[in-house]
C-alpha cells in the first residue's frame, strides 16, 4: 500500500512549467522511494520523495533554512527551507556505523543552513550499503513532482523538480 502520490522520473527537458529545483544532498544513482529497504519510507508513510543508493555517508544541505530537527544520531534532519518547503533528509547506514566518532562533519546544533552545507559526513568503508533519502513533508500542497536524472552529484544537480500543474 502506497499512501504518498509517488515523485516518477520524467527527464528534465520534458518536464513541462518548471518551478523550482531541489539541488540533490547526496551522490549517487536515484530511485523511486518505493525502492527504499526500510518500508516506513518505500510506503510513503512519511511523504513524497525519491532514494539515491550513495557509496560516501555525505549528505549537504539542498537549500538554504533552518533546521527543525536532528534524530538518528545526526542522520536524519528536519528542514524548513526559505522557500516554504518541509524536507525530512534522512541516511540510511549501518546503526554499527551511526556513532559520534565516526561523524566527521556534522551541523548538529545549528540553526539556520544554507544550500551546500555538510549536514553530516560519516567515516565509513565505501563498500558499504548507504542509502539517502530526501522526502517533501508537505508535497500534498504541489503540483507534480519528478526527478529528473537518474544519477546525481551532491550540491550540483536537481534531484526533485517541482512543476506547476500541467501535463507533461
Amino acid at each position: 500500500m502506497i499512501f504518498s502520490k509517488p515523485i516518477n522520473y520524467a527527464p528534465i527537458t520534458q518536464i513541462a512549467n518548471p518551478l523550482l529545483h531541489i539541488a540533490s544532498p547526496f551522490t549517487g544513482k536515484v530511485f523511486p522511494l518505493t525502492q527504499h529497504p526500510l518500508s516506513l519510507f518505500s510506503s510513503g508513510m512519511v511523504g513524497s520523495g525519491v532514494c539515491v543508493k550513495m557509496n560516501q555517508a555525505l549528505m549537504i544541505s539542498p537549500c538554504n533554512g533552518s533546521i527543525v530537527k536532528v534524530s538518528q544520531q545526526g542522520c536524519e534532519f528536519v528542514i524548513r527551507a526559505d522557500s516554504g518547503l518541509h524536507l525530512l533528509l534522512h541516511l540510511n547506514i549501518p546503526s554499527e556505523y551511526q556513532k559520534m566518532e565516526n561523524l566527521l562533519k556534522h551541523s548538529i546544533g545549528k540553526k539556520h543552513i544554507k544550500s551546500g552545507d555538510i549536514l553530516c559526513y560519516y567515516d565509513i568503508p565505501q563498500d558499504l550499503f548507504i542509502t539517502g533519502t530526501l522526502v517533501i513533508l508537505n508535497a500534498d500542497k504541489l503540483g507534480p513532482c519528478y526527478y529528473p536524472l537518474n544519477q546525481v552529484n551532491a550540491g550540483k544537480d536537481p534531484l526533485i523538480t517541482l512543476s506547476r500543474a500541467s501535463k507533461l
